[in-house]
């Protein structure tokens, strides 16, 4: 299903989140200082994530399901 998903504002192909990625989202929300794009505090550790490389967006995935609304993206050029 991977294969299908695409970056809600880019239309870009998505991957699973790297390690190193994931582990720059943990160590923000760690800190207490990681913020989605629309500016709300993210506070709860990520296991697994999706990542368009190009536009350097993480989407988290909560119980499984990839949360694909751009305002809740993290940009990981900010990290």
């Amino acid at each position: 299903m991977l294969n299908i998903l695409v970056c809600p504002r880019t239309k870009k192909k998505l991957i699973l989140a790297p390690k190193d990625i994931l582990g720059k989202v943990n160590q923000k929300i760690g800190a207490g200082n990681c913020r989605n794009i629309c500016g709300e505090a993210v506070v709860e550790q990520v296991a697994e994530g999706l990542y368009q490389p190009d536009d350097k967006t993480f989407y988290l995935i909560r119980d499984g399901i990839p949360l694909l609304i751009y305002d809740n993206g993290i940009k990981i050029d900010s990290l």
